[in-house]
C-alpha cells in the first residue's frame, strides 16, 4: 500500500474535525499494520475537541479506544504477533486510531526488550511503545475497545486501591466512572458504594452495577449537604474522582459573594479524617480544590503517573492483560457502556458522536468499520430471533446507526473473531 492515501479523521483545532486523505502509514521493523475495526469515543478525545485539553501540536488524529486487525508485522516482532491476529492497547498521549489504518509500537507483557522513552512537553515521559495484547476470537471488537479506559482504571486502582470492606464514594457516572464501581464491587472488595452525578440515566446504570446508593448533584444538592452534615464528615473511606473539567459553581441564593460548593467540595466532606482522595480525571484547565478541607481532615491526595519514569509502559501492558481477562471473564461488563454503534465511513454520524457526547443516558459511541458493523447488526438480530425476551440486556438493545451503504459481497462472512 506504500504511496497510496488512506482516510482518516482530522481535527485541526478545538470543534473541528472532518475526514480526509493522509499518506499510507508505514510498517517499521519495530511496529505492527493495523486495519482498523473498532475505536470508541473517549471522553478525553472530547476534552481536546471543547477545548479542555490541549496537544503540543495541532491537527492530531484522534481516537484511542481501539481494535485493530494486524496486516503487516515489523521483523522484530514476529515472534509476538501474527497477521490476522486481532490487538488492543493502551497509550497515554497517542492518537491516530480514527483512521483506516494505523502503525503501531506495542509492547506485549512478559516481553523482553527496550522500552524508549520520551519528554512530551507536558510535564512527563511516555514510552514510544503501547501495552498491547492480543484478543481471542469470541470478544467482539466494539466490546474490547473499552479494554483501553478498563487499563487506565485499573492502573489508578491497583497502584491506589481501598481496603476490602471501605465505603466508596465515586464521582462521576461516565464510562470510566462505570468501570471504576464495577471493579470496586466486583473485584476489590469495597464494602458500599455511592455515586455522585448530575445525570440520572448514567446514575440509574450504576446503581445496576455495583453502586448501593446515588445522589444527584443538581436536584439532590440540599439532601446531599444534609446527608455530609449528618456524618460528620466521616461517612466514606475512599473516593475516587473521574470527573473531567468541572466549572466553578455560581453563588447560592442570598450569598453577597464567593461560589457554593461544588461536587469536589462535597465529596471531600463525605471523607473521614486521613481518608483518601484518588484523582482520575484529568483536564489541563486548573479546577478549584479546596486546601481548607485538605488540611483540616488530613486527606490523602492520591493519583497513578502518567510518567513512565515511575509506572513503566511494561508494566502497563501487564494491567491491560488483566483488563482482557477481566472482561473475558465477565466480571466487568462493557457492554453498558457502549450505547451507540456507527460506521467509520459516517462523517456526519462521527461529528455527532462528539457534539452529542454526554446527553441523556448516552455512554460511548463505537465507531466500525463497514464489514464489522453489518456482522455486528447480523449477530444481534440472531440473538433477537433466539432469545426475544434477553434482547434489551444486550447491545441489541441499542442505537445502531447504520451508513448508507454497506458492503453486499460476502466480504463481512469471518469478520473479526466475532460470532456470525
Amino acid at each position: 500500500m506504500e504511496g497510496t492515501t488512506v482516510y482518516a479523521y482530522l481535527m485541526t483545532s478545538p470543534g473541528e474535525i472532518n475526514r480526509t486523505l493522509v499518506p499510507d502509514p508505514e510498517c517499521r521493523e519495530d511496529e505492527i499494520l493495523l486495519q482498523t475495526e473498532a475505536v470508541s469515543i473517549c471522553s478525553t478525545d472530547v476534552s481536546y475537541f471543547r477545548g479542555h485539553l490541549f496537544p503540543e501540536d495541532w491537527p492530531i488524529i484522534p481516537g484511542h479506544e481501539y481494535v485493530g486487525r494486524v496486516v503487516e508485522v515489523g521483523k522484530r516482532l514476529r515472534d509476538d504477533v501474527r497477521p490476522g491476529d486481532r490487538v488492543t492497547y493502551w497509550g497515554q498521549t497517542d492518537f491516530g486510531g480514527m483512521a483506516e489504518y494505523r502503525a503501531l509500537r506495542p509492547l506485549f507483557p512478559g516481553r523482553l526488550g527496550v522500552e524508549t522513552a520520551w519528554y512530551t512537553g507536558r510535564n512527563f515521559y511516555d514510552a514510544d511503545q503501547a501495552a498491547a495484547v492480543v484478543l481471542p476470537p469470541h470478544v467482539p471488537s466494539d466490546l474490547a475497545s473499552v479494554i483501553e479506559p478498563l487499563t487506565s482504571v485499573l492502573r489508578s486502582l491497583l497502584l491506589n486501591p481501598p481496603k476490602p470492606g471501605d465505603t466508596c464514594v465515586v464521582l462521576g457516572c461516565g464510562p470510566s466512572a462505570q468501570l471504576a464501581v464495577q471493579v470496586l464491587h466486583r473485584h476489590l472488595g469495597a464494602g458500599s458504594i455511592t455515586v455522585l452525578d448530575r445525570n440520572s440515566d448514567r446514575m440509574a446504570v450504576a446503581l445496576r452495577h455495583g453502586a448501593s446508593r446515588a445522589f444527584n448533584t443538581d436536584t439532590q444538592a440540599a439532601e446531599l449537604e444534609a446527608y455530609v452534615r449528618e456524618h460528620h464528615d466521616q461517612y466514606a473511606d475512599y473516593v475516587f474522582d473521574a470527573l473531567p473539567h468541572i466549572a466553578a459553581p455560581g453563588r447560592p441564593a442570598g450569598q453577597a459573594d464567593g461560589p457554593g460548593k461544588d461536587i469536589r467540595e462535597i465529596a471531600m466532606g463525605l471523607l473521614r479524617p486521613g481518608g483518601s482522595y484518588v484523582i482520575y480525571g484529568a483536564t489541563a484547565v486548573p479546577q478549584r480544590l479546596n486546601t481548607w478541607m485538605i488540611l483540616a481532615k488530613g486527606l490523602k491526595l492520591l493519583s497513578t503517573p502518567f510518567d513512565v519514569r515511575s509506572f513503566p509502559m511494561a508494566r502497563s501492558a501487564h494491567v491491560t492483560a488483566v483488563a482482557l481477562r477481566l472482561v473475558e471473564s465477565g466480571l466487568v461488563d462493557p457492554a453498558p457502556l457502549i450505547t451507540t454503534r456507527a460506521c467509520l465511513d459516517d462523517e456526519d454520524a462521527v461529528r455527532e458522536a462528539f457534539t452529542g457526547y454526554g446527553r441523556g443516558a448516552s455512554m460511548k459511541t463505537s465507531l466500525l468499520a463497514p464489514s464489522v458493523l453489518l456482522d455486528h447488526v447480523r449477530r444481534t438480530a440472531a440473538e433477537a430471533a433466539a432469545a426475544p425476551s434477553l434482547v434489551p440486556s444486550r447491545a441489541s438493545a441499542v442505537p445502531t446507526a447504520l451508513p448508507a451503504a454497506l458492503p453486499t459481497d460476502g466480504a463481512f462472512a469471518e469478520q473479526a473473531g466475532i460470532p456470525g
